[in-house]
């Protein structure tokens, strides 16, 4: 006889299939900042029980995306210039340390890829493309990073990215020097390339120092203008 399928496997499955598309919400600025989540109008929305909704919000708080209030409610997570200089300085080690290691493992191949890289980049903003530049951006450094070899340091730079992206989309920021991104990225792929673990690790922690004062420049300028629904009570 067939063995059957568990249903602890579909619960799972359902859960991260709810979270990712509450979280595909949340990094385009679907959701705002602060918006009241409901588990039932989740549920009715993505056709799931309450209690995976629960689950896959319990799994975005891990991520700090979203956040619960007094265990009676959750909300999408607040935004402020202190969360940001956190996000960003422990980017910045974390892309830091991941420099350092990856110098040990690239390979030419690894090199060239990165290079290429650097070229869709350099494309995207020249075409106008800032959104696809920005994913281009994310990809690079998370490139580096798995190049390190470092299991925990990647999984934790992804949550760290996704919290970066969601103080971008909530503030509107952009860059406001896209020849500087060029060269920044163009050094640090170089330093990389050429295994400099010295000035990979520090060009890897300085390049987002310019961003974060530009973010909390923003932040404390209340971002861009939101459409906050009326919270229930």
């Amino acid at each position: 006889m067939a063995k059957l399928a568990s249903l602890k496997s579909e619960k799972r499955l359902l859960d991260r299939r709810a979270a990712d598309q509450i979280r595909s919400h949340i990094l385009e600025g679907v959701l705002p900042a602060g918006e009241r989540l409901l588990e039932t109008q989740l549920s009715e929305e993505l056709e799931v029980s309450r209690g995976t909704v629960r689950s896959a919000l319990a799994q975005l708080a891990n991520e700090g995306l979203v956040q619960q209030v007094a265990f009676t409610r959750w909300e999408v997570s607040d935004t402020s210039t202190v969360d940001a200089w956190e996000i960003y300085t422990l980017r910045g080690a974390m892309e830091g340390l991941g420099a350092r290691l990856a110098v040990n493992n690239v390979t030419e191949a690894d090199g060239e890829r990165l290079r290429a890289m650097v070229d869709e980049l350099l494309a995207a903003i020249r075409e106008g493309r800032f959104r696809d530049a920005t994913d281009i951006d994310f990809g690079l450094h998370s490139a580096i990073v798995e190049l390190a070899r470092h299991k925990r340091l990647a999984e934790q730079h992804r949550f760290i990215v996704q919290q970066v992206r969601f103080h971008m989309v909530q503030s509107g920021f952009l860059p406001n020097d896209y020849d500087g991104l060029i060269s920044e990225h163009k050094a640090l792929v170089d330093a990389v390339i050429a295994r400099d673990a010295d000035r990979a690790e520090r060009l890897a922690r300085s390049h987002n120092d310019a961003e974060v004062h530009l973010l909390a420049e923003l932040l404390k300028q209340g971002g861009r203008a939101r459409v906050v629904r009326e919270k229930a009570s």
